[in-house]
């Protein structure tokens, strides 16, 4: 066995308990190699980082063909390296040959769905909960294994926010890629500028609606969400179109920020409508 408790060497004995029994509760991806098989250098670290980064959510097992023929002819492997994926006892997914890494990140992906979705699930959670950190461990967890996720991505600008943090919500919203999502991320995109003109600010404000308006910007920064959307409801009582609308622009990020399961959400839509019509 080697090292890493992920990562297994199999042998003709070992193979039910290790791969069939084990993969009724995790994962398991079986690889057949040979010490003389060049393309297996390419492939076999690959997985083994993979499986390191996963840290548990697959076994990676390993046959050595040359000391495993039975089980090489018992599974029928007809040329290394061979994949096979076993989930609930069973093969789902199988290859032969060489993938690249972002087609063998998506081949192992489609074997743990539902291991990815609740970690997106446990960041929105998280988020809404008040558990920022835990919330952004949970996110980064699932993007390491989606990086191309829209809903990852999605949520993980909506925490950068509540917590102010508009260069990397800013850097994510630049290259979003064009999905479902793609709408609510452009919504988002006035509340990060905002942010970021705010922190350049170093003249004292013009106004008092200038004033009010910074004012709302750094509790939004702080994570007072709600007393920000007061003061700019505020704002907008006095001024329905204020910056050119860039106040109203940023309260609708600011809800989508929130996301609709937030309890307020409904109330602060109906409270906008009023002060507009």
């Amino acid at each position: 066995m080697m090292a890493d408790a992920n990562i297994i060497d199999i042998s003709d004995e070992s193979f039910d308990y290790e791969v069939v029994s084990y993969s009724s509760h995790t994962p398991v991806v079986l690889e057949f190699w040979a010490p003389w098989c060049i393309p297996c250098r390419v492939l076999s670290p690959l997985l083994a980082k993979l499986a390191e980064e996963a840290d548990g959510a697959f076994r990676l097992a390993r046959v050595n063909v040359d000391e495993q023929p039975k089980l090489a002819e018992r599974l029928k492997v007809k040329s290394v390296p061979t994949v096979k994926t076993f989930v609930d006892g069973r093969i789902v997914s199988e290859f032969t040959g060489v993938l690249s890494e972002p087609n063998l990140r998506a081949f192992i992906r489609r074997i743990m769905p539902e291991t990815g979705d609740l970690l997106l699930e446990k960041g929105k959670s998280l988020m809404l909960l008040g558990d920022l950190d835990g919330a952004e461990d949970a996110l980064r967890q699932y993007l390491a294994n989606n990086p191309e996720s829209p809903a990852g991505l999605l949520a993980l600008v909506r925490l950068l926010l509540l917590e102010g943090r508009a260069w990397e919500a800013k850097g994510i919203l630049a290259t979003f890629p064009a999905s479902y999502e793609f709408n609510a991320a452009q919504i988002l995109k006035p509340v990060a500028d905002a942010y970021l003109w705010l922190e350049k600010q170093q003249d004292p404000p013009k106004d008092a609606l200038e004033a009010a308006y910074r004012n709302s910007l750094r509790l939004a920064k702080q994570g007072k969400i709600q007393l920000a959307l007061d003061g700019f409801l505020d704002i907008l009582r006095r001024d329905k179109h204020y910056r050119d609308d860039e106040v109203r622009e940023v309260y609708l990020g600011l809800l989508e920020v929130l996301g609709e399961h937030h309890p307020d959400v409904r109330q602060y839509r109906a409270d906008l409508s009023n002060v507009l019509f």
